[in-house]
């Protein structure tokens, strides 16, 4: 912890050089809290902090220290009130945010709810520090598949994939789920010293996994052929085939395009969804017209995907369509085409997706919101700033997420205020992207 080591340092130096200060009548509370802080007991060292403070208001590291500690603990009240009270001194620190809401992810992270942990990790890809290298090692031993496959997720948008031990352990994991985000994490990291541990995922007991290794060691420039991807196409399970059309989208090899298209009319919807997005990762224009039969396909899943792969195209041929596609029965496919049309220069069409934030369903509201943050990012800002009142926690996410990406310094204050929220996730997000903003840190992407 390079950072809040750096406080307690700071802290230490400013005692002892003040031979006359008042503070140093207590100066055995402080190597007391110094102790507390570093073994991790969070109420002794605000107890202690407190206690240097009463003697000698005057401490700036002081209420610095004791506001990460106090992040640590999973207060946020009272770390930003230590936080205001530097700014009413003149000394705010935006950079202060950062550990701030890395104590706080540290602390969600011990929840007892899968949820809540899953949200914790990967809000916690926002910050990519490197103070973040212990909770992540922690949640990529999490007791929970799920939350380790978010680690692992994370650690590959953090970079961190090759370097952490527990993210090659995990190609071994007893969950395939998990195997399949440590082969997929370590394939992207493009560094050759993780061949030898995705090589043994060509013979997992799981034929998804050794697929998603093959496809590792092909981002690794290993030499691997894309056939066995091309026969899993034609699985009997609906599973490895839609798999394979995945990865076969994903390598954007040409060979695909024949075995995607014939995926469009697979008899299994699942399979067809994963071909109709397949083809929007290819980049080939020769899968418009079949993309544009796809707007047809009985299941609205297939529906969706063919329309948010005609956007990523750049597919203008598929406008008319598109525009059809925008009174579908299913709001999901009525957004991804008027997203796609945004996408194609139809402007007019952000007012079905500004119509749909007002859908009964959270699931089309928190999309919704997410599609004008990319879309219309001048206007997104006001509309997630209402979306922090919804009822339904999953929109309140959508709304940090989008000012986390569009709102810059000028969130902050937004997100302070998401960073008290209620629900435990809404938290997670809110510090996750706070730190980030504070920091000056880019957007990572969607989560």
């Amino acid at each position: 912890m390079h950072a809040i080591g750096s406080l307690v340092f700071a802290l230490t130096a400013f005692l002892l050089l003040c031979p006359g200060n008042p503070v140093l009548a207590v100066a055995d509370e402080l190597r007391a809290a110094k102790t507390a802080f570093q073994q991790k007991d969070y109420d002794t060292a605000v107890r202690l902090l407190s206690a240097l403070i009463d003697a000698s208001p005057t401490q700036i590291t002081a209420y610095e220290l004791r506001a990460v500690a106090q992040g640590y603990r999973g207060h946020p009240e009272e770390a930003l009130a230590d936080y205001d009270y530097l700014a009413k001194q003149g000394k705010r620190k935006t950079g202060l945010l950062q550990p701030v809401c890395l104590g706080l992810l540290t602390n969600l992270l011990a929840y007892d709810q899968d949820l809540v942990r899953g949200a914790a990790v990967t809000a916690l890809a926002e910050l990519g520090t490197s103070d973040t290298q212990a909770a992540l090692t922690a949640a990529l031993r999490d007791p929970s598949a799920r939350v380790r496959t978010f680690a692992l997720q994370a650690a590959g948008r953090m970079g961190r994939a090759a370097t952490l031990p527990a993210v090659r352990a995990a190609a071994g994991d007893h969950d395939a789920t998990v195997r399949m985000a440590a082969l997929s994490a370590l394939g992207l990291s493009k560094d050759l010293s993780v061949v030898e541990t995705v090589r043994p995922g060509l013979i997992d007991k799981d034929p998804i996994v050794q697929l998603v290794a093959r496809e590792a060691l092909i981002r690794l420039n290993q030499p691997q052929s894309v056939q066995p991807f091309l026969a899993a196409a034609r699985d009997f399970s609906p599973a490895v085939r839609g798999a394979a059309m995945g990865i076969l989208g994903r390598l954007k090899d040409p060979s695909a395009l024949s075995v995607l298209v014939l995926g469009l009319h697979d008899p299994d919807a699942s399979v067809r969804s994963f071909a109709a997005g397949a083809l929007g990762d290819l980049g080939t224009m020769s899968a418009v017209a079949d993309l544009v039969e796809a707007l047809s396909d009985p299941d609205p899943y297939v529906r969706n995907f063919a329309a948010v792969s005609l956007g990523r195209l750049n597919a203008k041929p598929s406008i008319a369509a598109l525009w059809g596609a925008v009174k579908d029965s299913d709001s999901l496919v009525r957004l991804a085409a008027a997203e796609a049309l945004v996408k194609l220069g139809e402007g007019v069409a952000a007012l079905v997706i500004h119509e749909l934030l007002k859908d009964p369903d959270y699931g089309v509201r928190s999309a919704a919101l997410g599609a004008m943050a990319r879309s219309e990012p001048s206007r997104a800002m006001a509309l997630a700033l209402e979306a922090l009142n919804d009822p339904a926690p999953r929109v309140r996410v959508a709304a940090v997420q989008a000012l986390g990406r569009i709102g810059a310094k000028a969130a902050i204050p937004y997100l302070r205020r998401a960073l008290l929220d209620k629900d435990l996730t809404v938290r997670a997000f809110a510090a996750g992207h706070l730190g980030s903003v504070a920091a000056g840190r880019k957007p990572k992407g969607d989560n």
